[in-house]
């Protein structure tokens, strides 16, 4: 009997470890740059959030801290559904804001209330000081996880599935600030003030998951030259 101890994987396994080798490879690489990405991102929000509060302006952008004065517009409201607060579910309060000196509106997030214990009952969500001066943070929803195909109610105050801008422009006529100002609670019409969270999972999971990836690849070269070096009999 003779051992041959030559490199010899075969074919079909070549194919197979080429094929998964680049996929588990590229999603470790992939990883690692959304936590880069992530990275960079709390980096700037918390850049932006020890800066002094700055005027509205054309020129705000994400994150940035501002002041404005204006008046709230209570007949148009939009209530975001399934926001959880403390093990509750209840409703973020989107109020328009007529911003002073200009034609356009802000939607400012008021804060969180508790759903009514029959659903259909909407919170009470008045104005009790329709003129205010605001300070907050701007910030731009994303779309996000949504539970029904029907977005956007149809009577006010509208139920909203999103916090996503892109949808909720659409029902107001008037231009809307591409921003939501997340209103500190200090003005008299705060409800339950709900921390800016900049990103749903932080760097170091995106990390986790690329060591995860990493090392499937690297057991899969381990197999893949266990496959090729073993020794294979022959008969004389």
């Amino acid at each position: 009997m003779n051992k041959d101890k030559s490199f010899n994987p075969g074919i079909k396994i070549s194919v197979f470890f080429v094929f998964f080798a680049a996929v588990f490879f590229a999603l470790g690489v992939w990883q690692i740059e959304r936590g880069q990405n992530k990275q960079q991102v709390l980096d700037a929000f918390n850049t932006a959030i020890k800066a002094e509060p700055s005027l509205l302006s054309s020129n705000s952008g994400k994150w940035q801290r501002i002041y404005v004065a204006g008046i709230f517009d209570e007949s148009r409201q939009i209530l975001i559904d399934n926001i959880i607060f403390r093990g509750r579910v209840g409703f973020k309060v989107f109020t328009p804001f007529i911003v002073e000196d200009s034609n356009k509106l802000l939607l400012v997030d008021r804060g969180w209330i508790e759903q009514e214990s029959l659903r259909a009952n909407l919170p009470t969500i008045n104005i009790n000081s329709p003129s205010a001066e605001l300070s907050g943070l701007l910030v731009k929803p994303e779309l996000g996880f949504v539970l029904s195909e029907d977005l956007i109610s149809t009577t006010w105050p509208k139920i909203s599935q999103t916090q996503s801008l892109d949808y909720l422009v659409d029902e107001y006529a008037e231009e809307l600030y591409p921003f939501v100002l997340v209103a500190e609670p200090t003005f008299q019409d705060a409800l339950n003030y709900m921390e800016v969270i900049p990103t749903n999972m932080p760097p170091v999971k995106h990390y986790g998951y690329a060591l995860q990836w990493f090392t499937m690849f690297l057991v899969l070269c381990g197999m893949y030259i266990y496959f090729g070096l073993r020794n294979k009999n022959y008969e004389k």
